[in-house]
Formats: C-alpha cells, structure tokens, sequence
C-alpha cells in the first residue's frame, strides 16, 4: 500500500513541477507593443542570440522584470554562465546595482513569469 501512495505522490509532483507560470507577454513592454521587434537594440540584440552570435544561446530565456519601479529585461542562461550578466532599461543599457547587498535583493525578488523572448528551434 505504501508503495502505491509514493507511486501517487511521484507523480503529483512530476506533473506539479511539469506545470509552468511562464508565458509569453502579450501587453507593451518599454512603451511599445512587440518589444523584440519594435525596439531597435533589443530586435538587434535577439536576433543576434538567436543565430548564436554570442556563443550558444538555446536555453536563453529573456524576462521582464521590475528594478526601481521600471521595466528591466533579463536575459537567464547566457552563453558565458554568469549572473545577471545581462540586465538591461529599456534603451538598453546595463543596470548598474549599488552594491552586492542590492545586487543580491533583486536576485531574491526575481518572479521570472513574464517571457520576452526565447530561443526558437
């Protein structure tokens, strides 16, 4: 019988872990609509991760997120492996964070559940 209860519960959670919150946005993203193609940097920046420009992209994940009451984007699984390496405003450049403590608070805040962009195969 215990047998049968872990079976269940396995399988409760693969199908709980299956289960994602992410999806692809839908709303304007820095003050425009469509941002990876109506934003000039960002329509570059994509498309040069998606032809593997900066190295292998496949599991890059780009994020919307909120960093002092603005719009940031966040790109998860860049080529090189670090951190937060890419974090850009709207215009594209880089968020500079404070010190490491601030630095460590946003990492913490991430909700990660708003998709801009992903790798397509």
């Amino acid at each position: 019988m215990k047998f049968k209860g872990l079976i269940a519960l396995s399988l409760l959670i693969l199908l709980l872990l299956g289960c994602s919150k992410q999806e692809m946005i839908e709303r304007s993203v820095c003050g425009v609509s469509n941002p990876t193609a109506n934003l000039p940097w960002l329509k570059e920046f994509t498309e040069k991760m998606q032809q593997g420009e900066y190295g292998d992209c496949s599991k890059c994940i780009m994020y919307l997120e909120s960093y002092n009451s603005k719009d940031v984007l966040i790109v998860e699984n860049f080529p090189d492996n670090c951190v937060l390496c890419q974090v850009r405003e709207c215009d594209g450049s880089y968020v500079k964070f404070k010190n490491f403590d601030e630095n460590q608070n946003f990492i913490n805040s991430l909700k990660k559940d708003m998709i801009i962009w992903k790798y397509k195969l």
